[in-house]
């Protein structure tokens, strides 16, 4: 049988950020690859910069379950200090560049784009040679070794993420899911208002569950890492659409 972690994931603000083109960064309203590889490994402890998340980002399949019928979408301004460009000079840390001369420094504008109130499930599926189990993985998530946000920094979990192993199909996992987060979030009007709301379409990125779902949309997402240190990212497809239940 096919071994499933599945949790779930809700902050008042959430930043999924696009690929950044100028001085806007995009938000999707669904997790990306990358950043739910990095909500795993920072829970495991594996740093940026250590050879083995280079590895762990070669596995694992992630399938997603978005509740965002009542979710509001909203921007905000950032501002930052550069130094003027001077092509005789080297900067090669940020200290170096707020260490300049007042009259030397310019400030740039910049826009992020956030979701709030948008509820996930995710279903983490084991691939062959995978370097953790999913009960490691389970632990890792009850008691994470460095903090855990959602995308950005000024968006920390509001929810533990209360994660289950499931054996079974893709499908069963996220009726399994379904029942176990409704019973366990009984208690909080909050989140009981967004679990009772529509969320009919799910996302995966692997063309073997096509079992499982009824496809409606095939998109390209630019959010496998290969490299890190580099920030080196490669396209991949997500798929979307409807749960096809088990007989």
């Amino acid at each position: 049988m096919i071994k499933h972690l599945i949790f779930q994931i809700y902050a008042p603000l959430t930043s999924w950020g696009e690929p950044a083109v100028g001085e806007v960064r995009h938000s999707n309203a669904i997790p990306s690859r990358s950043a739910l590889l990095g909500l795993v490994a920072a829970a495991l402890g594996i740093r940026r910069k250590d050879k083995k998340l280079n590895i762990f980002n070669q596995h694992y399949q992630f399938a997603i379950r978005t509740f965002r019928a009542k979710s509001s979408w909203f921007s905000d301004y950032q501002t930052v200090q550069v130094p003027k460009t001077n092509k005789k000079s080297s900067l090669y840390t940020r200290f170096d560049e707020i260490c300049r001369s007042p009259n030397e420094l310019e400030t740039l504008l910049s826009q992020r784009e956030y979701y709030n109130d948008i509820y996930y499930q995710i279903v983490m599926t084991e691939t062959a040679g995978a370097p953790y189990c999913a009960e490691q993985i389970r632990q890792a998530l009850l008691t994470p070794v460095f903090p855990l946000y959602i995308g950005r920094k000024n968006s920390p979990l509001a929810l533990p993420l209360s994660p289950v192993v499931y054996k079974g199909k893709l499908c069963d996992a996220f009726i399994c899911a379904d029942n176990h987060y409704q019973q366990y979030n009984q208690h909080d009007p909050v989140i009981n208002n967004l679990l009772n709301s529509v969320a009919d379409e799910y996302y995966w990125e692997h063309k073997d569950q096509y079992a499982d779902f009824e496809v409606i949309k095939i998109q390209c997402r630019q959010d496998q890492p290969i490299n890190r240190n580099h920030w080196h990212f490669r396209p991949r497809l997500q798929y979307s659409g409807y749960l096809r239940r088990s007989e």
